[in-house]
């Protein structure tokens, strides 16, 4: 991070813990504070370390700051504020974080079929374990300090670093304290024109919502069925040489595990009325095709309606040979959307069409539409939204533009210097 040790002298003595410390007491620090939190985890029985709500998350990071700024005025000199201000220190203190960052993504988070000694270690919860939180604090805590030697005094030649280590202190510390003011909830909606503003956490806590929503239409978009061929012993797809499952259309010709199948008609929404496969708009239809299959090797051949079934129709296939079955597999979903009036108060309101990765914003909440009822498919009258509250994304925005502007600006500042140099 381009600083020195201060004004200090540095020993040649060579042996660990002489002043000035080097990478190895810094690491040995760093694996100690990590060790101290996975101790203190057992020891609290995994339950990880409860971060505290506004306002007292807010109190933390101003107290925070303030420390680091006395420290910085008062005892700028002290070995120990040069040190936890020296590259050693950082470098150490990013390469720990970054490798229980990095645990998050190998070892199951929050699961039930993790084991007790990862939940006892806080590895099966690291982002509100012990170990993480303590080196998260050694991380901000380096990082504040290198900034803050940059600062005072002072310079206009550090304006791009302090912008890019501010961006990212002010980063990390709101999106660590402020996680806990984060809120994920869920919203049900039905198709029986009640309103509804109430949500459920996943810890099944009930909220209050500041508006109110009314589902007018709920839609599924499907894909058509696959054919696919099935051992009803082992219960998987015989797929043969075929790489994926061929989309179920009229006239499609294919092969599937050694046999030729032809679709000669195929009904998106069918019901069997009076003993004949018919078209229906009927709740609960479901998609049919009538296929002429031809074993290749035998020249058996079978024909008739497959159908892939519903919540209110049980499916039909055709048996092929022994334990294999044709078979039409459940449609997929393309894409689904609720029609929705948003109440704002007594006198707003707005009529929104959500879709998925397409949020609604309203009284700060953001809301997405996350699913339905599976089991009745196209024709569920169920829609299930998520509402996400987040007051400190905007302080994470702020910090994120100040290390890009930051990056900017070393960047055109470095290419002006060349320029000039040339």
């Amino acid at each position: 991070m381009g600083l020195t040790n201060g004004n200090s002298k540095k020993e040649e003595s060579g042996k660990l813990w002489d002043y000035p410390w080097k990478y190895a007491e810094s690491f040995i620090i760093a694996i100690e504070i990590m060790v101290a939190g996975i101790i203190v985890e057992a020891l609290t029985g995994g339950k990880g370390i409860t971060i505290p709500g506004i306002p007292v998350n807010i109190y933390i990071i101003f107290i925070f700051a303030a420390v680091l700024l006395f420290l910085h005025v008062r005892y700028r000199e002290s070995p120990a504020v040069i040190w936890i201000s020296s590259i050693p220190a950082a470098i150490s203190a990013i390469s720990i974080y970054a490798v229980l960052v990095l645990l998050l993504g190998f070892i199951p988070q929050n699961s039930h079929e993790t084991s007790k000694f990862l939940d006892f270690t806080g590895l099966s919860h690291v982002k509100s374990s012990w170990s993480f939180v303590l080196i998260q604090f050694y991380f901000l805590t380096t990082l504040g300090m290198v900034t803050l030697r940059r600062a005072i005094p002072f310079k206009k030649k550090n304006i791009g670093f302090l912008m890019n280590h501010f961006g990212l202190w002010l980063t990390l510390l709101a999106a660590g304290l402020g996680s806990a003011d984060l809120k994920r909830l869920t919203i049900n909606l039905l198709e029986d024109g009640k309103i509804n503003n109430i949500a459920v956490s996943q810890n099944g806590e009930m909220y209050k919502m500041p508006f109110t929503l009314k589902l007018l239409d709920f839609d599924v978009v499907q894909y058509n069925p696959r054919l696919a061929i099935v051992n009803v012993e082992t219960n998987k797809y015989n797929m043969g040489n075929a790489k994926s499952l061929p989309f179920a259309v009229k006239n499609l010709e294919t092969e599937l595990a050694g046999w030729h199948i032809k679709v000669q008609e195929y009904l998106s929404q069918a019901m069997l009325i009076n003993g004949i496969m018919q078209n229906s708009d009927s709740v609960g239809s479901n998609p049919a095709a009538f296929v002429f299959a031809k074993n290749i090797s035998t020249g058996d051949t079978v024909k008739g309606w497959i159908t892939s079934g519903s919540y209110a129709l049980e499916p039909s296939y055709l048996v092929l040979k022994g334990t294999d079955f044709l078979i039409l597999t459940q449609p997929e979903p393309k894409k689904y959307s609720s029609k929705l009036i948003v109440y704002k108060d007594s006198l707003t309101s707005d009529t929104v069409l959500l879709e998925v990765n397409k949020p609604y914003s309203v009284k700060g909440w953001e809301i997405y539409q996350t699913g339905y009822d599976e089991n009745k498919g196209k024709w569920s009258t169920l829609s299930v939204l998520e509402a996400v509250n987040d007051p400190w994304l905007p302080v994470v925005y702020f910090g994120i533009a100040s290390l890009l502007c930051g990056a900017l600006y070393l960047f055109w500042i470095g290419k002006d210097k060349k320029v000039k140099t040339n």
